[in-house]
């Protein structure tokens, strides 16, 4: 006889409006896991293979098959019973998958974020039209990958980057944003700060005192 699983169900996340619904459904699979007793057969091989096809879609490795074997497995898994903990998260990968259809091929196939939360699949940047050379950014950084420095724009090494968010955290300008497929024209390190984007195209741009010219310039 299969064991019924009878740990209290935890409360599972709300999906927020502008996140991304297949890392929503991810979480509500590892909170699951992480709750179910692991007796169940449904509770412990059933949301080990969904955690680890959802884990597939958010870091880049998602094969195109993952999506209609995901639909299967939460269909089975939501009609077993014996786990309720199994069920709901089953039933709340089954209704990503149906509402939410795009963002799974998006990540499936295209190994995109739309709202840019998995982390595999953006990358972060500082606006060189907002950034002011303060360095916050650069004294957070646990990896090391922001360049600049007093009055410079900063400039984000996106292969060094660990997109753990502090850097956003602590600009007081709100400078730091996030591109995907298509990146933003970006300065060079180091460059002065000021209005980058008024600077020619594949050019730099010092900022100017002012209206008055720059000092030692000699004009």
């Amino acid at each position: 006889m299969e064991h019924i699983c009878t740990v209290e169900l935890p409360e599972l996340p709300v999906l927020a409006e502008g996140g991304c619904p297949v890392d929503w459904a991810l979480q509500c699979i590892r909170l699951a896991r992480a709750s179910a007793c692991g007796k169940s057969v449904m509770c412990r091989d059933g949301l080990t293979q969904l955690a680890l096809m959802a884990e597939d879609a958010v870091s880049g490795r998602s094969q195109p098959d993952d999506i209609p074997l995901m639909r299967e497995l939460c269909q089975v898994i939501a009609a077993a019973g014996g786990c309720p903990l199994a069920q709901k998260a089953a039933e709340n990968v089954l209704y990503t998958l149906r509402e939410y259809a795009d963002a799974w091929e998006q990540h499936s196939r295209r190994k995109r974020c739309p709202a840019m939360v998995c982390k595999a699949y953006y990358t972060v940047y500082c606006d060189p039209d907002k950034c002011q050379g303060c360095t916050k950014c650069m004294e957070v950084c646990p990896a090391g990958a922001i360049s600049g420095g007093e009055g410079l724009i900063c400039v984000v090494d996106g292969d060094k980057c660990v997109r753990c968010g502090k850097c956003v955290e602590v600009c007081p300008h709100e400078a730091r944003g996030k591109y995907g497929a298509v990146k933003p024209r970006l300065p060079a390190p180091p460059v002065a700060g000021g209005p980058f984007s008024a600077a020619p195209a594949g050019g730099r741009r010092r900022r100017r005192a002012g209206s008055a010219a720059d000092p030692g310039r000699g004009e």
